[in-house]
């Protein structure tokens, strides 16, 4: 089977005269179809502490709820991850688009726990695949010569959560149906993006059989380049853990420090993370990927450090000051290390190397928040708080050392 080509670099009516959508634009509504799917991400944490009122779970099983969107994250990039380079990328967000509204309609109107995991994972295949082929889409239709594609990658990967969450709070706190009218909204932004989709130019020539492309293609490293991709890896490591503790016990975290029943508090503690990550990311969209990781890893350790001694001294405001560090840290590793590992990638392994580079995100977060779950239930919030603080701080650590390796 021949390997799939690129389309080449020419107007989008030359590509596929039904498609009314330039190349430009294209990039733009997959970088916002990125925000969504994120956003969606993140809707549930403020709902977490109605969840567990009204069902009566423990810690341990919250972070499992959160977990499991994982879990279906990692099988979609495993199994799917490099899909989009063989049947291309429209089919790919299409088939994404579909199953996602089918999990919010789950979680909207989830009657159980049980049901809230199977939402969960849903979300987190419809996820996993969307992901893959968007980043591989921002690739192929950014402006020739530039990194626009990884920035925006990283750009609306945390203003999506970031919105996501601190939408999500106001509306539980303020509006009715608190754990309902978020997902309906949702609903009907991955409505409309279905018909932005089918307007989209396909930038993948696919050559080769139908059956050999469908067949599962596993996320994959640049050849020859394990070594490099490895040491860089790290860099997910730092920015996961952080992200995967403040989405899953975050909240709580925060409405301890507070003292008071708001939902709202829950969301912006996730938004100040991403939020602010977001913000430094476009500030600083000219800096290269190594400069930003260098910079990154000891803001990442300063604001673990705030949000440390602030559970310490039950300090709610050194707790978000901590969290505003951090994010600027967060946001800079992430943009600066995805930048690192995308550049590693051929042009026709693109969604396969973005997929791989999310199942090390997506790891990195998933394990860290079971294992803080965990710890949480049987040794106490701030007790494990403090561990994973520790923890964290030595994976900024090793990332900001892989920068100085020579490979």
């Amino acid at each position: 089977m021949s390997a799939p080509q690129l389309a080449p670099d020419r107007p989008a009516a030359a590509l596929t005269p039904r498609r009314t959508l330039t190349r430009r634009q294209a990039f733009w509504s997959v970088g916002g179809l990125l925000a969504l799917f994120l956003m969606a991400s993140t809707a549930p944490s403020p709902m977490y502490a109605i969840y567990q009122q009204r069902w009566g779970f423990s810690a341990t099983v919250l972070t499992e709820v959160f977990a499991v969107y994982m879990v279906g994250i990692l099988a979609a990039l495993v199994l799917l991850g490099g899909l989009s380079d063989r049947i291309g990328r429209r089919p790919v967000l299409l088939a994404s688009v579909a199953l996602e509204i089918v999990s919010m309609v789950v979680l909207a109107f989830a009657p159980g726990v049980g049901w809230l995991f199977l939402g969960r994972v849903l979300q987190g295949i419809a996820t996993g695949a969307a992901t893959s082929a968007i980043s591989g889409s921002l690739l192929d239709f950014q402006p020739a010569g530039t990194g626009r594609g990884a920035t925006i990658n990283a750009v609306a990967a945390g203003a999506g959560m970031a919105v996501g969450s601190a939408a999500a709070g106001l509306l539980v706190q303020f509006a009715p149906m608190p754990t309902t009218l978020s997902y309906l909204l949702l609903i009907a932004g991955f409505a409309v993006s279905l018909a932005v989709l089918w307007a989209m130019p396909e930038p993948v020539l696919v050559s080769g059989s139908l059956r050999d492309s469908l067949r599962p293609q596993r996320p994959t490293v640049p050849a020859g380049r394990g070594k490099v991709f490895a040491l860089l890896a790290t860099t997910m490591l730092a920015t996961w853990s952080v992200g995967g503790m403040f989405m899953s016990l975050g909240p709580s975290v925060a409405k301890g420090l507070v003292g008071g029943g708001s939902y709202l508090i829950g969301g912006l503690a996730v938004g100040a993370v991403t939020g602010v990550g977001a913000i430094a990311q476009l500030l600083l969209s000219g800096w290269s990927g190594r400069r930003s990781v260098r910079v990154a890893a000891p803001l990442l350790i300063v604001g673990l450090a705030g949000v440390a001694a602030s559970v310490l001294v039950g300090s709610a405001a050194m707790f978000f000051g901590g969290a505003v560090v951090l994010g600027i840290g967060w946001g800079l590793m992430f943009v600066g290390g995805f930048r690192l590992m995308t550049a590693l990638a051929d042009p026709d392994s693109r969604a396969g190397t973005a997929s791989m580079i999310y199942v090390v995100a997506y790891l990195s977060s998933a394990v860290p928040s079971v294992v803080l779950g965990i710890l949480t239930t049987h040794i106490g919030l701030t007790t494990s708080t403090l561990i994973f603080a520790i923890a964290a701080a030595l994976f900024a650590t090793v990332a900001w050392t892989s920068t100085h390796v020579r490979t």
